[in-house]
């Protein structure tokens, strides 16, 4: 997947990105193919981690990683490398934002967030409960920057995901941006946006509304992120092949979701 990340990385013309490698063969490999690598020195809790951890675990030490480079004063678009890049994402960018991320959300109420209407009957006359949701971002791509709540946001993950069992980055990232302040518990002041979803597309847009639609197919998506499906080198080089080769059928053979 690596590989297929960095190439169309550099066929849409992106010179400001970096693979942060947590073992020697990712550095090796990087350099055979003339992409610029990462290394942190040697830290026991991080190398154990990234030699035998879990996916979960792994996706974890990016909240610790990345604050190194928000203390420098650089804003990061971190990506995972299940990610296509079609597009340059630094020009879609609004930058408003303490942090600013895709969704995993499918439509515009999934993605954007919706009045959620709770119905009980016992209730009578106030049966009807109004509740506010939004599907979650995705941990795996968004944009931030170097502010004082941004620094904040990523030590309290690292510090949920290290000390609470089976603590997951991706929910504790989205508990930590929208849960208020109330008794017992201090918000973070962090502001945010919402990535457009047909530009920035998760794999569950693509497959199953994207494809199947004569005028969506029609859109060039910024990124296509397979997060959606546990098949994802396959997935992502149809991607490649419909997007960049203009391969009409590419996507068909694929399940709309997992098999």
């Amino acid at each position: 997947m690596l590989e297929v990340w960095f190439t169309n990385i550099k066929k849409v013309g992106i010179s400001n990105y970096l693979v942060v490698a947590l073992d020697d063969a990712i550095v090796d490999f990087c350099k055979s193919n003339d992409v610029p690598v990462y290394q942190r020195d040697p830290d026991e809790g991080i190398d154990s981690i990234g030699k035998t951890g879990g996916n979960h675990a792994v996706s974890a030490l990016k909240f610790k990683i990345l604050r190194e480079f928000l203390q420098l004063g650089y804003s990061v678009l971190l990506s995972d490398v299940d990610i296509v890049f079609l597009q340059n994402p630094f020009e879609h960018l609004y930058r408003d934002s303490d942090v600013e991320s895709m969704s995993d959300g499918h439509n515009n109420m999934t993605a954007y967030g919706y009045n959620d209407v709770f119905d009980e009957p016992a209730m009578g006359w106030a049966r009807y409960a109004h509740t506010m949701r939004i599907w979650v971002y995705n941990s795996g791509f968004f944009y931030i920057r170097p502010t004082v709540p941004s620094i904040e946001l990523l030590d309290r993950i690292a510090y949920r995901v290290g000390t609470e069992a089976n603590a997951w980055d991706q929910a504790v990232f989205n508990e930590e941006l929208f849960f208020p302040s109330h008794p017992g518990y201090v918000g973070l002041y962090a502001s945010k946006r919402t990535m457009y979803f047909y530009m920035f597309m998760n794999s569950k847009v693509l497959f199953k509304t994207v494809r199947k639609d004569a005028n969506l197919r029609k859109l060039k998506p910024v990124i296509v992120h397979v997060n959606y499906h546990p098949d994802k080198l396959p997935r992502m080089k149809a991607v490649v092949e419909f997007y960049v080769d203009g391969k009409e059928d590419a996507l068909e053979s694929f399940p709309d979701g997992s098999e």
